[in-house]
């Protein structure tokens, strides 16, 4: 029965979440705003908040708990007038029967026959009480009698409900995990070293300064330092993925401004992991000290016979670390020299989305077994599979599977939003939002003042890094489960976050407006590290049109290192591509926005490879006013429009009744 009952819970919230996520992808598609910002909305307002239709109520346990043992004695209730009352005629009489006494009720009459009341007396005031009370009295007699079984019901209805809310906080931890994953993917040791100095010294100022800055404040305030150093960590964090697909939509991702504002997020994606265990470590910490954390003993700490007191604690975590460390270094080798080309010669999308699984969870288990964070574990797989040959194919197969989970993690985080909390000392969340603000602008602007940019636009750049990450939520749910932070100061710092993250989009707009026009120029910085990546952004390309030439086309760029980017109107054409790891876009090439979603602006190359002559001379206006510098390649059927398409804007024009003309040329001159 608790089992039936915790699918069902599952299945509704699940389809609930689900379809809210949809909706707000919807939304968030016609206005051009990224996903996220719609998922954490839609979130908060069917949340406990809001409409209320989920159960993750992030409320005080008490409240909690009276929730559920009210919602489970209805629910009893309900169950004893369905299963054990008969149906109440609506016309004269009620009938009540019971295992032991029948009582009969007749409307009119106001009597109960005697022949029915041996087991029970009833006074003459109690026969005239109109029947809904005397059901309700029965009800009352009846659970009085069957006091066992319905306890029992109620507990069965109560350890469903804490068994979905468990399966369902695993859900959205996944969806987290899986964006470690991607992130580790995209990690380049290699593009890494030629941006060290932006990565290391920039990401390190950035952070330090604001966990520094706020864990200072809490002591000041007088709270405890393990407190402001848990909220410090959550909102040092930036949003990666907000910030580089803005700067990549403004064309900025390449300026001198944006590489290092990506270097200085992706320290701070790395920088995740660390943040996590030493999470772990601040409980223990209040655990040894005061009791109030929850600190669970980790296999190889029972292995090795380590308590769970602080200095153990850090000795069980160095520890695994070691262990975890050379595990992962062994593995990707592996991987790399074996695993690489057998996977490769398999050809089969099926067995690399099964490998990819299993060596995700595989590594995750090694770090649970280690006494690590799971997402840990996430990250170092994406690292071992990071920079082959298979990366952009397993990219390309598992992102259904993250972007599903990411929705279950960002409306429910939405969820979990109390606007009550908000009204509640509203001066104080808006001063902690205002704070936030200036504490994360003023280190980000110090970072970006080091690496060389000037003061305005260090300041501008400081704003617009100056939103909490998805990351954030990670922290934030660890530490409360944890019991480092308490529910209100989780509700604020999560007020901070959704807030910061819906403003996300107008501060960076506003930031490129006041950059001055030379830091924008990707020419204007001559570094290495800049160059190199640079280098990796303009090598992309765009073929437009998947036929039997353009596929060729495809193959031939993607061989030769190029991010190769496919528009073509059928989406079964643009399938096997999809799989194998290529952008791909179903749509109309002459549509500006088709080729923006490609990415055409940020290429070096486009191919059109349309049969339409007419169609080309569109889709070639189009691509032109997006990207005016790239190189250009057209065919074209009939040799009268040859000329025509090179004044549109194509650079090289492939004339079908030339070539065709001049192989037959060839094909009779080998028979002469």
């Amino acid at each position: 029965m608790i089992l039936s009952q915790v699918i069902s819970y599952l299945l509704f919230d699940l389809l609930i979440i689900l379809t809210a996520g949809f909706i707000a992808g919807v939304i968030c598609r016609c206005f051009r705003l990224p996903m996220v910002i719609g998922y954490l909305l839609i979130g908060a307002l069917i949340g406990n908040g809001g409409l209320n239709i989920l159960n993750l109520g992030i409320e005080s346990e008490s409240k909690s708990v009276s929730q559920s043992e009210s919602q489970s004695k209805s629910k009893v209730v309900s169950e004893i007038k369905t299963d054990y009352l008969p149906e109440m005629n609506s016309d004269k009489s009620t009938a009540i029967n019971s295992s032991e006494t029948v009582f009969k009720i007749d409307m009119n009459q106001s009597e109960l026959s005697k022949s029915e009341l041996s087991n029970s007396e009833l006074s003459k005031s109690e026969l005239t009480k109109p029947a809904d009370d005397i059901v309700d009295e029965t009800i009352v007699r009846f659970a009085t009698d069957n006091h066992s079984e319905l306890e029992s019901l109620a507990e069965s209805n109560g350890t469903a409900i804490r068994a979905e809310h468990i399966l369902l906080e695993n859900l959205a931890h996944l969806g987290a995990n899986l964006l470690l994953f991607a992130i580790g993917l995209h990690f380049s040791p290699s593009e890494l070293a030629k941006l060290w100095k932006f990565f290391l010294v920039g990401g390190v100022i950035q952070m330090f300064g604001v966990i520094g800055l706020v864990t200072g404040f809490v002591v000041l305030i007088g709270g405890d330092w393990k407190v402001g150093l848990m909220i410090g960590s959550a909102i040092s964090l930036s949003s990666t993925v907000l910030v580089f697909k803005s700067l990549e939509d403004m064309g900025q991702a390449a300026s001198p401004s944006g590489v290092r504002a990506i270097a200085i997020l992706l320290f701070q994606d790395v920088a995740v992991v660390p943040l996590l265990v030493i999470i772990g470590i601040l409980a223990a910490l209040a655990a040894g000290g005061s009791g109030g954390g929850d600190v669970v003993s980790s296999p190889l700490a029972s292995f090795l016979e380590i308590g769970v007191d602080p200095h153990s604690q850090l000795l069980s975590l160095g520890t695994g670390s070691v262990i975890f460390i050379i595990v992962v270094f062994v593995t990707r080798f592996i991987f790399v020299h074996y695993g690489v080309p057998y996977i490769h010669g398999l050809r089969s999308v099926e067995l690399l989305v099964l490998f990819t699984m299993v060596l995700l969870i595989g590594i995750a288990w090694v770090a649970f077994l280690l006494g690590l964070p799971g997402a840990l574990g996430a990250l170092a797989a994406g690292v071992i599979l990071s920079e082959t040959r298979l990366t952009t194919q397993i990219t390309a197969v598992t992102i259904s599977l993250r972007e599903t989970f990411s929705a279950i993690f960002f409306v429910s985080l939405g969820a979990l939003f109390d606007p009550a909390s908000l009204f509640a000392n509203p001066v104080f969340t808006i001063g902690a939002f205002v704070g936030c603000l200036c504490v994360k602008t003023f280190a980000a602007a110090v970072a970006f003042r080091v690496l060389g940019l000037d003061f305005v636009s260090s300041l501008a750049m400081g704003l617009g890094l100056s939103q909490l990450g998805e990351l954030s939520f990670v922290l934030l749910s660890n530490g409360l489960s944890m019991k480092l932070i308490d529910r209100d100061v989780y509700q604020c710092v999560l007020f901070v976050a959704l807030t910061s993250i819906i403003l996300t989009p107008l501060f960076l707009n506003f930031a490129i407006r006041i950059i001055p026009a030379h830091v924008h120029d990707p020419e204007a910085d001559e570094s290495s590290s800049d160059t190199h990546f640079k280098e990796q952004i303009k090598r992309k390309a765009v073929v437009i049109g998947v036929g039997p030439i353009g596929s060729k086309i495809a193959a031939y760029l993607e061989s030769s290192g190029f991010d190769v980017g496919l528009v073509d109107m059928n989406p079964v054409n643009l399938h096997p591509f999809a799989q194998h790891g290529f952008r791909t876009i179903a749509g109309n090439a002459a549509d500006i926005a088709t080729l923006r979603l490609i990415d055409t602006h940020n290429s070096t190359l486009i191919v059109v490879a349309i049969p339409d002559d007419l169609l080309i001379f569109e889709v070639i206006e189009a691509a032109r006013k997006l990207n005016n510098h790239c190189l250009l390649v057209s065919r074209c059927r009939f040799k009268d429009n040859r000329e025509r398409l090179m004044n549109r804007g194509a650079d090289i024009v492939i004339c079908g009744e030339t070539e065709l003309g001049n192989s037959m040329i060839k094909a009779v001159k080998k028979l002469l």
